[in-house]
């Protein structure tokens, strides 16, 4: 018997389940968070609570982002600026957030997606290696 043709040995090459099963990737262990002079990551189960909130005075402001997504990690806190960041909620509650770019000039907005304008690192500790920094 050919071990190739074999029930119990599949075709590598055909999607093994369809239906009712979904395969995913692993989920990440870092949160990269890249901006113009620096690339972060922190590990996904160190994220202690988010908070999203809009950013008092710029909702009427079509140039300033409206919304912030603050991330309390054990070391720092992560402070995004942009705008339908409530978009990465379900995904960042869902594990499925890898990379996050910020991208300082407004650019063509996809109404589906995310954008980021602005990255913040916080240390929690003092005299932290991490320095606060603005991305």
């Amino acid at each position: 018997m050919n071990p190739e043709k074999s029930p119990r040995y599949p075709d590598k090459t055909k999607q093994q389940f369809s239906g009712c099963i979904e395969l995913i990737l692993p989920r990440p262990k870092l949160i990269e968070f890249i901006g113009s002079r620096r690339t972060w990551g922190f590990p996904m189960d160190q994220l202690t609570y988010f908070a999203l909130e809009e950013i008092p005075g710029n909702r009427n402001k079509p140039t300033l982002p409206p919304d912030r997504l603050i991330l309390v990690y054990q070391v720092v806190i992560v402070i995004l600026h942009g705008w339908r960041l409530e978009l990465m909620v379900g995904p960042l509650l869902e594990g499925r957030i890898a990379r996050i770019h910020a991208e300082e000039h407004l650019g063509t907005l996809v109404l589906e997606e995310a954008w980021v304008s602005e990255i913040r690192i916080v240390p929690l500790a003092s005299g932290d290696v991490l320095k606060e920094e603005q991305q």
